[in-house]
């Protein structure tokens, strides 16, 4: 395989479309009218590159938080600007029909910001959902992403699931198969 050239042929790409997957003036509108009927929406952010149990439990329990779980998915960009080079894996429209193929999933988004902030402070949710290895982290973005969820009059709530890491993943595949 020639580097960077995707192992799929983009011209599919028009067929992984989802009624699930909205644009973000969309997905505001759609919160906006949940809270409205006195109803609560969760968000979920992240890059969900090679989607995994791990995952799929923390959409699992996010749902139980709230009423309606929206997903922001990371743009390629600022994925591969966080993780490196050859991520991610999947493209932005692939991550979030597999997201959207979930079924505690109601809406995804696809976000063209580095962090959730921009996003919570855009969508407005009622939650702010992480997992629990965030529960005691001391960071700058989490910090800013609590803050954001605050100013919107939002709160954060976070999952007990155990942690799986796709990067992990990621070496463990590299190191064990050829």
């Amino acid at each position: 395989m020639e580097e960077n050239k995707p192992f799929y042929d983009k011209k599919s790409l028009k067929n992984f479309k989802s009624k699930k997957i909205l644009d973000l003036a969309a997905a505001k509108t759609k919160i906006f009218r949940i809270k409205g009927r006195g109803k609560t929406a969760g968000l979920c952010h992240g890059g969900f590159d090679l989607l995994h149990p791990g995952h799929i439990r923390h959409f699992e329990s996010a749902k139980k938080l709230c009423d309606c779980l929206f997903v922001s998915v990371t743009s390629d960009r600022f994925v591969s600007k966080l993780k490196g080079n050859g991520r991610p894996i999947f493209t932005d429209k692939l991550r979030a029909y597999a997201v959207a193929g979930i079924e505690f999933v109601d809406y995804v988004v696809i976000s063209d910001f580095k962090t959730g902030v921009e996003v919570i402070r855009l969508l407005r949710p009622s939650y702010y959902i992480k997992g629990p290895d965030y529960i005691d982290k001391n960071d700058m973005a989490l910090k800013e992403e609590i803050s954001a969820i605050n100013s919107v009059g939002g709160a954060i709530k976070y999952t007990n699931d155990p942690k799986f890491s796709t990067t992990k993943i990621i070496k463990y595949i590299k190191e064990h198969f050829d």
